[in-house]
């Protein structure tokens, strides 16, 4: 079934077409991807659908039983607000459905007789909106939520004025996914999540019942979660059926094949309009009047539009010892934390290194004391010989904000004007954009300054933190093309998974203080990750097995750390049938609280309130046990 559709859309902003004749649908449970270069109109799209902006024409139709929900941006609220209040709020309805019950719960212990039947009838049609908005489980499917996306236990009394802008954008991703609408709207959900919160997030929307239309550039995201593709370019809306590289192939086969129908029809074309001058006037002038009156009714193909993309090459640099870095006995840390200790790693000319981790664990810290931007707390860095360095910072301190873009590049470098706007437009600034000041661009826009004045420094090491970060799909592919045949090393820390794919040769992850290397790109690190794991646990259960087989009599040792997964699926299984039969009596109490005939004995009906009371409490609780059993797998 059809949840939302959009039939002949049309925006403009004065002058300015952003798309029209865009047609589109989403259908239950369809997780579908929305691409297309920055500035196409998708997040205006967005706007519309949700109603924050109107469309100048066409008609957008959301089915009246499905819901809504898409991510805002987070409310101010007062002092000593929480991240578990804010993220709970979202449940005030059926917290005021649960006042309602018990204030019901108490007068119908102080009737009977006609009154009492007429509010049990009530207490049963308003326990079953309860229980269809989810509400004996709300309290542990948040915490599962919020626990997922990253936070911990200690973060749930956190107050929110506290929070980074990463943190509230987290939060904010909760406090939608709580309610499960049956479509969820998203708009570059996977900023500020480290990979772990990405793994979890990736899970999530693929088991997802309701439907998801999101806007992602990170193409690792959408293969993992969508099965159809919406592509926004050139005022057009395009649909693909697949994941992000699947819309990929799609694409390229359509394009292909529309760009030699175009040829064959421009050479006949070419063919006709020859015949036409060279017998226009002559014996055959006839022929090529009908010939003429032909050629104006075709109908004529379209050209295969591209989109203007950034040129990003480095032929050749100069050469550099075998050892480029040496990093020995590193450590870091804070009065109040330690970030890592004991790093040792030796990069090698030619690697390109990929550095992984979660959020706030020093992953960029590390490439400021290579940078000598920080002092370690111990341990020592060393370039080898010949190495010439340049530093990719995700926060672009290096521009100056008060520069115009062609003065940062003409004062910093041996250019004239003309081939300072030369260089510009190899990275998409054109005419006047060129004037304008550093410090009013785009992150996308600093991005790519950012990356022409390390072209310009010449390096044939590159040190760099996130380098893919505000790139849309068509400059990530840039840039990771301007990586992969960078003749010199790189050593890189990055979420975009797809981009460590490509490029990487090895892969560093640092994860409790600790390091440890894996010899491949990030796909071969989580493959490798998962085989030792795999390795792990089974040793433990021969250990284990073991250990019965020499002490039959030796009591049971207290519980390891590993998790027996097969134990813990069977208690899910045990707990599952327990809730569907409690939900089952709940049900059954439900039905036989709203026949009048139940009413006839009164100590019957008070001992199937108490049950249906007992259950009513007894559900939740199940519910979250389940939640931390669910944890304790992933």
């Amino acid at each position: 079934m059809i949840i939302l559709q959009g039939k002949h859309l049309k925006k403009s902003y004065i002058t300015d077409l952003i798309f029209e004749n865009v047609d589109f649908n989403v259908q239950e449970g369809e997780k579908v991807g929305l691409v297309g270069p920055n500035g196409t109109g998708k997040s205006t799209l967005f706007r519309c659908i949700t109603g924050e902006e109107s469309f100048d024409e066409g008609q957008l139709s959301m089915s009246a039983r499905h819901t809504m929900g898409y991510m805002e941006q987070m409310p101010e609220f007062a002092p000593g607000f929480t991240l578990l209040d804010a993220v709970m709020e979202m449940f005030n309805d059926i917290f005021a459905m649960r006042d309602q019950l018990r204030h019901l719960e108490q007068r119908m212990g102080q009737v009977d007789g006609d009154a009492l039947e007429h509010l049990l009838e009530q207490y049963s049609n308003l326990t079953h909106q309860y229980e269809d908005l989810g509400g004996f489980s709300c309290e542990s499917r948040a915490k599962g939520i919020i626990k997922g996306l990253g936070f911990h236990d200690d973060d749930f009394n956190r107050e929110i004025a506290c929070f980074s802008g990463g943190e509230k954008t987290r939060a904010s991703l909760a406090r939608l996914l709580v309610r499960e609408p049956d479509l969820l709207l998203l708009d570059e959900p996977t900023n500020h999540l480290d990979l772990e919160a990405l793994d979890w997030l990736e899970g999530y929307l693929r088991n997802y019942k309701g439907a998801v239309l999101v806007i992602s550039h990170d193409r690792y995201f959408l293969d993992q979660v969508t099965t159809r593709t919406l592509e926004m370019n050139h005022h057009m809306l395009k649909s693909y059926a697949g994941n992000y590289s699947r819309y990929v192939d799609l694409k390229a086969e359509q394009e292909m094949a529309q760009m030699r129908a175009y040829e064959k029809q421009q050479a006949e074309i070419a063919k006709t309009e020859e015949y036409i001058r060279k017998y226009r006037a002559g014996i055959k002038s006839k022929q090529a009047r009908g010939r003429e009156k032909q050629l104006s009714r075709v109908e004529r193909l379209d050209a295969v539009q591209s989109n203007k993309s950034m040129m990003l090459h480095m032929h050749d640099v100069s050469g550099t010892g075998e050892m480029v870095l040496e990093i020995r006995d590193l450590s870091m840390a804070y009065p109040d934390k330690v970030l890592f200790r004991d790093f040792n790693e030796t990069v090698y000319k030619g690697e390109k290194i990929g550095l992984i981790g979660g959020n706030g664990v020093g992953k960029s810290t590390i490439l400021k004391i290579i940078m000598g931007q920080l002092e370690p707390a111990s341990g020592t860095v060393r370039l080898g010989s010949r190495v010439k360095v340049s530093y990719y910072d995700q926060e672009h301190r290096q521009l100056n904000p008060n520069n115009k873009i062609i003065n940062e590049i003409v004062y910093q470098y041996d250019v004239t004007l003309n081939e300072a706007r030369d260089l510009l437009a190899q990275v998409l600034f054109f005419g006047e954009d060129v004037e304008k000041r550093i410090g009013d661009l785009s992150g996308g826009e600093k991005a790519r300054v950012a990356l022409l004045k390390i072209i310009l420094e010449e390096p044939n090491l590159l040190i760099m933190d996130e380098p893919t970060n505000h790139l849309d799909i068509a400059s990530k592919e840039i840039v990771e093309q301007f990586l992969d045949e960078f003749p010199g090393t790189v050593f890189m820390v990055s979420h975009d998974r797809y981009l460590l794919d490509a490029v990487c040769t090895r892969t560093i992850v640092l994860e409790d203080q600790k390091f440890m290397a894996y010899l491949g790109n990030y796909s071969y690190y989580k493959q490798k990750r998962a085989e030792l794991e795999r390795i792990a646990r089974e040793k433990q259960e021969e250990a284990e097995e073991k250990a019965r087989r020499q002490n039959p009599k030796q009591k049971a040792a207290p519980a390891q750390p590993k998790i027996n997964k097969a134990k813990v699926k069977k208690e899910i299984e045990q707990l599952e049938e327990q809730i569907q039969q409690g939900e089952a009596r709940s049900e059954e109490l439900s039905a036989l609280l709203a026949d009048g005939a139940t009413y006839q004995d009164e100590e019957k009906s008070r001992l199937l309130v108490a049950e249906y009371k007992e259950l009513e409490e007894q559900i939740p609780l199940w519910y979250e046990k389940w939640e931390e059993l669910q944890l304790l797998l992933e």
